[in-house]
């Protein structure tokens, strides 16, 4: 009887310990929590990797690895931080750090694109299809004297990244922005009109969205804003630019994994030629160091 009562006793607190919290230097771990760690002067240590190629699972010697695995990355090559594993590669936590060329105007992850060169004024316009067409905003970042952030020489190293794609036309935004709001921004320059009638078009989708450019229809993907703007009258300058603005943007997983692609308009039956495009992008106030 008494080695039945003592069975039934060492079951119930075999069951207890199976779902409580484990608490390491303190007695009340937190509910929420399944390991509790307790210190004023002592961290939590990782265990140090020397991982020289991202893409590889190695040093883990296991045939698989978990996703949302942590290590502490000591090779200072592929760059040394913290490092978790994304189920294909090893993705840092922490900082991004953004390269300048060509003098590219920069405040605290805010970038402006100019473009002078592909579409210098009454030279080479981006023609905006009459309605219902659309045009992928197409600029080269590139060219010598253009205020951009583009084609980093480090592009391959971590923590550094590309804003805009010059291969793909689009923008990319970075793990560390998920959930937040930002703000595109695309200044154009045009002839003055005398009629406010006359109306742009932006639209912007993500995804892998395939647009039909006659009908400006389109299949997959996600449509995330579609706006008018009405051309500005003017009646003293030879041009104007006008702001066509979305805002906001909440970034999500799909638009980090994809970037955001850019489609310009005309709002009417004429086709609209712009000139000099100016790409701002507003990534907002967050946590992350430049």
């Amino acid at each position: 009887m008494k080695t039945k009562l003592y069975m039934f006793i060492m079951g119930v607190f075999s069951i207890i310990l199976t779902f409580s919290q484990v608490g390491i230097n303190t007695t009340e771990p937190h509910e929420s929590s399944v390991l509790h760690l307790n210190s004023s002067d002592k961290g939590f240590l990782l265990p140090y990797f020397n991982i020289t190629d991202l893409n590889l699972k190695s040093p883990v010697i296991s045939p698989t690895i978990a996703e949302g695995l942590l290590a502490y990355n000591t090779n200072t090559t592929t760059g040394k931080g913290i490092y978790y594993w994304d189920g294909t590669k090893w993705s840092g936590l922490g900082q991004v750090n953004f390269t300048n060329i060509y003098n590219s105007v920069i405040k605290p992850l805010n970038a402006v694109l100019n473009d002078m060169d592909t579409f210098p004024y009454l030279i080479n316009a981006m023609v905006a299809p009459s309605s219902p067409g659309l045009r992928r905003f197409d600029c080269d970042y590139s060219a010598p004297g253009d205020d951009i952030i583009i084609n980093n020489p480090l592009s391959d190293a971590p923590n550094n990244f590309v804003i805009w794609d010059n291969v793909n036309k689009r923008i990319n935004v970075p793990q560390q922005l998920l959930g937040y709001s930002i703000t595109v921004n695309i200044s154009l320059k045009y002839q003055q009109t005398t009629s406010n009638s006359e109306a742009s078009r932006f639209v912007a989708y993500t995804g892998n969205a395939v647009v039909n450019t006659s009908t400006g229809n389109y299949t997959g993907g996600r449509k995330i804003k579609d706006l008018m703007f009405k051309k500005t009258k003017t009646s003293s300058f030879p041009y104007v630019r006008d702001e066509l603005v979305l805002s906001p943007i909440v970034v999500t997983q799909e638009i980090i994994d994809h970037g955001i692609i850019l489609y310009i308009g005309s709002g009417d039956n004429s086709p609209l030629n712009f000139y000099e495009p100016v790409l701002t992008i507003d990534y907002g106030v967050v946590n992350i160091t430049l």
